[in-house]
């Protein structure tokens, strides 16, 4: 009962972090040009939440190892692989196209470190502090359902309400769970960096239609059927992202059974 209480402690702290520190990193960021603006926000937001994470995995005694190289590089080519093949679907439903977005500009690489800030902050914190402690109490299985639900909350609390949306970043946290349980935190930090960094920086569907303050290197966009990424969602809350998710979390379990 104390590693659940722990856990839910972790998320609800990060709950409230989000709605104390979202609100003073946008007054502190207001007027700055939109690449300051947006880097200043995420190193205020998830800078706070990763610092939180360590925080509080090490008052609770939960252990957390060095990423291994190995491990985030075979998380990466798994979040890579499930990502085009989520961008197959949409290409097969006719809503992939291009866009006439900037072309990639100077800030890219701050971009990219900011995603990895990102990702890291939520894996430290759910897949790293909560899910472990979970474990603890309920056991691996439902561990990694419960760490799921509670990271698709969080998406909701940040206004993703959609269902099929919700369904995916369930999905997706049952999958960065299990790469984190078989492969090591490692994995699922590369796997939710590779679809974010690539989504976002590399083939600019993040957002839709349009590419952020960063750009990418291409510039796509979904058009068309609303639940095949045609929204303002885009793959996020599209059934694509749905199917492939599924064929990549079946292929982690049938790789390495849990």
């Amino acid at each position: 009962m104390r590693a659940i209480a722990l856990a839910g402690a972790g998320v609800l702290a990060t709950c409230i972090c989000l709605w104390g520190a979202a609100p003073f990193a946008d007054h502190l960021v207001q007027g700055l040009s939109p690449v300051a603006a947006d880097a200043g926000f995420g190193v205020i937001v998830f800078g706070a939440i990763l610092i939180l994470a360590l925080g509080l995995a090490r008052v609770a005694g939960v252990p957390l190892r060095p990423v291994a190289l190995k491990g985030f590089s075979g998380g990466f080519a798994i979040g890579l692989a499930g990502l085009l093949l989520a961008i197959g679907y949409c290409a097969l439903a006719g809503t992939l196209g291009r866009g006439v977005g900037p072309a990639a500009r100077i800030a890219l690489p701050l971009g990219v470190l900011l995603v990895l800030l990102q990702v890291t902050a939520e894996e430290v914190m759910f897949r790293g502090y909560v899910q472990p402690l979970l474990i603890r109490g309920v056991g691996a299985g439902v561990a990694v359902l419960l760490t799921a639900v509670a990271f698709a909350a969080l998406h909701a609390v940040l206004g993703g309400v959609e269902p099929v949306m919700l369904t995916n970043m369930l999905l997706g946290g049952v999958l960065f769970g299990l790469l984190a349980r078989v492969r090591g935190l490692g994995a699922a930090i590369g796997a939710h960096f590779a679809w974010n960094v690539v989504e976002q920086l590399g083939v600019g569907l993040d957002p839709n239609p349009g590419t952020g303050a960063f750009g990418s290197v291409i510039d796509l966009d979904l058009v068309g059927a609303a639940h095949w990424g045609g929204s303002a969602a885009g793959l996020n809350g599209s059934f694509a992202m749905g199917i492939a998710l599924l064929a990549v979390i079946l292929f982690v379990v049938w790789r390495r059974p849990v």
